[in-house]
């Protein structure tokens, strides 16, 4: 050991602190006004007196936490209420404001056809298990005014008729089921058809527009509407934009798809025309 005192290695250890010891007096001489000792002190006991307060602020925590446990748990819930209660509102304000948007939406197809009577906004319920077709239940029936093959619409457009009614639900079938077979007709040249679906149309979420005499007027993007003439459905029903025109294997017709206005499978709300204009004549064969 006496031997390591008078070894090199020790002088070279006393001499670095030394050295760090004059550099923390000048630290601590520069860094504020109290005398060189309380500075030098100071500074040497900062990191013992941060590390006892760090400790202490532990200490105190974990004690208020375990004595204030009930009023800290009293505050959440008191909070957790009145998030509730803010996210009950905004569900209120998000309801009403889409009603209003719908009911705006009902004025505007009023004006369009002033004969026409509705129903309120329609919530779509449900969807009909394994319907190809994308029908699909609403929460109105006949205690809100609805009846059997009422049709059924959005702003946008045809979206079927009612095929199945209660007191307080009604089921739709979509413009693009096989029982849905409507007359319409193009604005472009007013030519005329009959919404008559199958199965390869519906696939393709289309309608099929048969009955089209083979010289017709008749191309890819012509608008489809109703021509009002079967009792069952108003005139002038957007229904979709002609997509395909293809001959009949008869030589004889023409048919074309209709992509639909709305997209039936995916539409929440909806309006019901429960009265227009010649509803419920008998259908004319020749003029449809």
């Amino acid at each position: 050991m006496r031997d390591f005192f008078h070894s090199v290695k020790f002088k070279i250890l006393l001499g670095i602190s030394a050295l760090l010891l004059g550099l923390m007096v000048a630290v601590a001489v520069s860094a504020g006004r109290q005398t060189t000792p309380q500075q030098v002190l100071n500074t040497i006991a900062y990191p013992f007196v941060r590390a006892a307060n760090a400790i202490a602020d532990g200490v105190g925590g974990f004690f208020d936490k375990l004595v204030n446990a009930d009023k800290y748990k009293n505050q959440n819930e008191e909070l957790l209420a009145k998030l509730s209660e803010m996210y009950k509102y905004t569900m209120d304000y998000d309801t009403l404001l889409k009603e209003n948007v719908r009911l705006r939406e009902m004025l505007e197809i009023k004006k369009r056809n002033e004969d026409f009577r509705f129903s309120e906004p329609c919530d779509v319920a449900s969807r009909n298990a394994n319907d190809l077709y994308g029908g699909f239940t609403v929460r109105k029936g006949k205690n809100s005014g609805l009846s059997l093959n009422d049709p059924v619409v959005t702003s946008i457009g045809l979206v079927g008729r009612v095929t199945s009614i209660a007191d307080n639900y009604a089921k739709v079938t979509t413009i693009i089921s096989p029982q849905v077979n409507v007359g319409v007709y193009t604005t472009r040249t007013k030519t005329t058809g009959v919404i008559e679906n199958d199965v390869s149309s519906a696939e393709k979420e289309l309608c099929l527009m048969s009955n089209i005499v083979k010289d017709a007027d008749i191309k890819e993007g012509d608008i489809v509407f109703t021509s009002g003439k079967s009792g069952l459905f108003p005139a002038d029903l957007p229904v979709g934009t002609v997509t395909e025109v293809y001959d009949d294997p008869n030589g004889l017709t023409k048919h074309a798809l209709v992509k639909p206005m709305e997209d039936v499978k995916s539409v929440s709300s909806v309006f019901v025309i429960t009265d227009f204009d010649g509803k419920g004549l008998p259908f004319d064969v020749e003029d449809e």
